[in-house]
């Protein structure tokens, strides 16, 4: 084997292939080399492979090696270590660590983990003088308040619990998009709103986040059900813990009575797109056993973010991707994922009462991305599984094991940077748009009724729909001009580009 093609599995990778884990696969790969420099590189869909020169590493063979490599040199990935603790090999290895190097960071580290994970105890005493250790860096980390671990000299400050524990790093896209002060900006730009204006803006953004939650999942609801959903977004923000009992009243407002639920589903459930064979899932939700202690999970996520211990879109990006990949319904969830972001952004004061940010509208416009996010986490869990489907008759069989490791732990980083950036899009762009596109109406009115005869609701379709093709009114669309001369069309066509000339503007360049 040349130097070239010559390497080994370092880390988390070496203990995957160790053990032969059946785990989602990692992100980010490193390797040891007989090359002499570092290298990086990165696949098209965002997985890096890291290649380290061999000589620059002690240890690339042992059990401990990889594990001091891992918590040292990776990001901490709970899902490998809840699979490989369960290993009895593995424990052992912990526990002689433990007993050859008592003082070492790493060693406490792994027993602290272990015994958290899967609740094992380890014959271990803490030397007097060993210093405390964080679990998690927080300039590397969005961290939660920490629990201290007398046993190992360990704080373990992650976000959540066993139950429920997303990670979140801090990227350079995090941190910028954290250091815009959006709440900030979110009160400065409502300052700037009359509220008449206000109040009309916010109707319109209830209608349109109602729309594009239920076009999201390709679905056109009856008045009634918009309705429904329509009040539940107003209602948004009321004080109270996110408990089963909450969430089962909000799944009865957004589904049909005949779907409604009165519990966290017991039965296991999974998603299938349509075109696909008939036998095969694109995901199977957690277990039905695990879903209580899960939800318990993300409801703690959740009220961080009103307490302070936590950013409030973080935590909402957290607890609302949490809860829909819990799936802990059999109908309803996606809606009632994306009414969680509005309730925990209203709740922790980042958005207002009465108004209403068009997160959905964002998510549709961004749907590949959003739809990535959503696979990035059901796709290498559910590869993980093996089951039987009987799509004809509604049955699922999962013939392995459904670990709380598989579930529990992911990484959220992504999923937050995507919600802060429909924050700000929304503030920076959507909300003012509306504003904007109602002044322009407003003086087109003005300006139209001065001379032109028409219905008002008709006048408005006719503005609507010239503003929808950039100041004109196409031929196909001539009857909703119905009773106007050439001459008077383009005299409204005129007024209407003069008016509506910074909204149309505005709306190209987004």
């Amino acid at each position: 084997m040349t130097a070239a093609t010559a390497r080994t599995y370092l880390g988390y990778e070496a203990l995957i292939r160790r053990f032969n884990l059946r785990v989602p696969p990692l992100r980010r790969v490193f390797m040891a080399t007989e090359r002499t420099i570092e290298t990086h590189a990165r696949t098209s869909d965002g997985d890096e492979r890291i290649e380290l020169p061999l000589q620059r590493l002690s240890d690339t063979e042992s059990l401990v090696g990889q594990l001091t490599f891992a918590l040292k040199r990776e990001h901490l990935n709970l899902t490998v270590l809840g699979a490989l603790f369960e290993r009895d090999e593995a424990l052992t290895t912990v526990q002689e660590w433990l007993r050859e190097k008592p003082s070492s960071r790493y060693s406490r580290t792994a027993g602290h983990l272990a015994t958290w994970l899967t609740g094992h105890q380890f014959d271990y005493t803490l030397p007097p003088g060993s210093p405390r250790v964080s679990l998690l860096d927080e300039d590397e980390y969005v961290t939660g308040p920490g629990v201290s671990d007398p046993k190992f000299g360990v704080i373990n400050n992650v976000l959540g619990n066993q139950a429920f524990s997303p990670l979140v790093r801090r990227t350079d896209k995090l941190t910028t998009l954290l250091n815009e002060g959006l709440a900030d900006k979110v009160k400065a730009a409502l300052s700037t709103i009359e509220p008449e204006m206000l109040s009309r803006a916010a109707d319109y953004l209830y209608l349109s986040e109602t729309r594009s939650t239920y076009n999201i999942e390709n679905e056109i609801p009856d008045n009634n059900r918009a309705a429904k959903f329509r009040r539940l977004l107003e209602s948004a923000g009321e004080p109270g813990a996110l408990s089963e009992e909450q969430l089962c009243q909000w799944q009865n407002q957004i589904v049909s009575p005949l779907v409604a639920e009165h519990q966290y589903r017991s039965v296991q459930n999974w998603l299938s797109r349509s075109g696909r064979p008939r036998n095969i899932a694109d995901f199977i939700p957690p277990a039905p056993d695990q879903v209580g202690l899960m939800m318990e999970g993300v409801a703690a996520v959740a009220a961080s973010g009103s307490t302070g211990e936590f950013d409030p879109v973080l935590a909402a990006a957290c607890a609302s991707f949490g809860l829909v990949y819990v799936h802990p319904f059999l109908d309803g969830n996606g809606r009632l994922h994306r009414f969680l972001l509005h309730h925990l952004l209203r709740q922790s004061g980042f958005t207002p009462a009465g108004v209403v940010l068009p997160l959905s509208s964002r998510m549709l416009k961004q749907l590949e991305r959003y739809s990535t996010l959503l696979k990035s986490y059901s796709r290498p869990r559910t590869a993980q599984l093996e089951y039987l489907l009987d799509s004809d008759s509604g049955t699922i069989l999962v013939k392995s094991a459904q670990p709380r490791w598989l579930y529990a732990y992911f990484d959220a980083t992504e999923v937050c940077e995507f919600i802060l950036d429909c924050c700000k899009l929304c503030v920076e762009e959507d909300l003012l748009s509306e504003v904007l596109y109602l002044r322009a109406h407003d003086e087109t009115v003005k300006a139209l009724e001065s001379w032109l005869d028409m219905r008002q609701s008709q006048l408005n379709t006719l503005i609507d729909v010239i503003v929808q093709g950039n100041g004109t009114l196409s031929n196909r669309k001539r009857k909703l001009a119905e009773g106007l001369t050439d001459e008077q069309l383009l005299k409204v066509e005129a007024t209407v580009s003069e008016h509506f000339a910074a909204y149309i503007d505005s709306r190209a360049l987004t």
